[in-house]
């Protein structure tokens, strides 16, 4: 694909800015299965890499999963964006368009009222159904009595209009029922979705996206309604030397053990994140500077006794910790760079040990 002339997409034929729903009766049952498939792969990958799901992205982005989709490519999100580059070379950046963090939540709460209210119908259908039935019996039972042949004719025709109901139900039902799948399954794919926006896929803790967005709502209550809280920054004492020495994947059992331990002695409202490659933060709610340090102090005993066992290797590593707390005039950026000043002083003044700064 050295020029963008090569992506095309069949479909394309189908699409008329000025009449959409002219084609829209005029598209074969396979064409339209096939786009439905095309859109649910791009609607997934926008929500995901966070790129508002608005009309025109879906115009622009519609080649690109097209292309994809008819020459059944298997591409990362990466590789997908470097289409999208080659197609458009004059178009702005996409990722200047950050989609709003309660698009997804709306995104999937109408979801939700969707297939609420397809729930609703299709049980009415249901219900409809049976007293379709129900009449149709009593007036099969009053036929045997009837010997008037007008109007057994009459009774005749009733009862087949019955039948071509009940027979139109059973389709609106079944269509009902796979709609109601398919909006079942966009549901699952949009919780899969915003957790892998949130969540470090490594550790699966928050990633550094949503743990800074937890400390802005931190800073927010303090401001107005005084609630104190204390920051730390944890990174792993010589990480690349593990990695150089035992290799990356055991790198990643050290990060996974920090996880593991994050999760285990801090308390439950405790926000912990991994803010990138060996770094960590973890947010104290209601802890003061005296104690956050205490907790600081404990961690920092606890992962210097931690063993990673590997290949029979066992893996010992200690961890250097910055610790502040909030005050007046804070925001994310200085909270974080007084932390990060701390863990600076750690690391540089022996490592495996805890620093403070207020």
């Amino acid at each position: 694909m050295e020029d963008k002339e090569e992506i095309k997409c069949k479909y394309f034929k189908y699409y008329d800015d000025s009449n959409i729903y002219k084609y829209k009766r005029d598209i074969p049952p396979e064409d339209f299965k096939n786009i439905t498939n095309i859109l649910k792969k791009e609607i997934s990958f926008l929500v995901k890499n966070y790129i508002p799901p608005l009309p025109k992205q879906y115009e622009l982005w519609f080649p690109v999963f097209c292309y994809i989709v008819e020459n059944k490519k298997e591409l990362s999100d990466l590789e997908i964006k470097g289409l999208y580059r080659k197609l458009y070379e004059d178009v702005e950046d996409f990722s200047k368009g950050d989609i709003p963090r309660l698009a997804i939540d709306k995104i999937s709460h109408i979801s939700e009222e969707i297939e609420h209210t397809l729930e609703d119908i299709i049980k009415n259908i249901e219900i409809h159904q049976k007293n379709l039935d129900k009449h149709t019996e009593r007036i099969e039972n009053k036929k045997e009595e009837i010997k008037e042949e007008s109007l057994l004719f009459y009774i005749k025709k009733i009862l087949e209009e019955l039948q071509n109901i009940k027979e139109e139900n059973q389709i609106q039902s079944k269509k009902l029922q796979e709609y109601h799948e398919e909006i079942r399954k966009l549901r699952e794919e949009l919780k899969i979705t915003k957790k892998e926006a949130d969540q470090d896929f490594l550790t699966d803790l928050p990633n550094r996206r949503r743990f800074f967005r937890a400390l802005e709502d931190f800073l927010k209550d303090f401001k107005e309604k005084g609630y104190i809280f204390s920051l730390i920054l944890l990174d792993v004492d010589n990480f690349k030397k593990i990695n150089d020495t035992y290799g990356h994947p055991v790198g990643d059992l050290v990060l996974k053990d920090i996880s593991a331990v994050l999760r285990f002695y801090l308390r439950a409202n405790t926000v912990s994140g991994r803010i990138g490659g060996e770094e960590f933060g973890i947010i104290l709610p209601g802890v003061d500077i005296e104690n956050a340090k205490k907790v600081a102090e404990r961690l920092r005993q606890i992962f210097e006794t931690r063993k990673v066992h590997t290949n029979g290797d066992i893996i010992n590593y200690t961890v250097s910790l910055g610790v502040t707390q909030v005050k007046e005039g804070d925001t994310v950026d200085t909270i974080y760079q007084r932390a990060d000043e701390a863990l600076y002083e750690a690391k540089k003044t022996g490592k495996n040990k805890v620093v403070v700064k207020l």
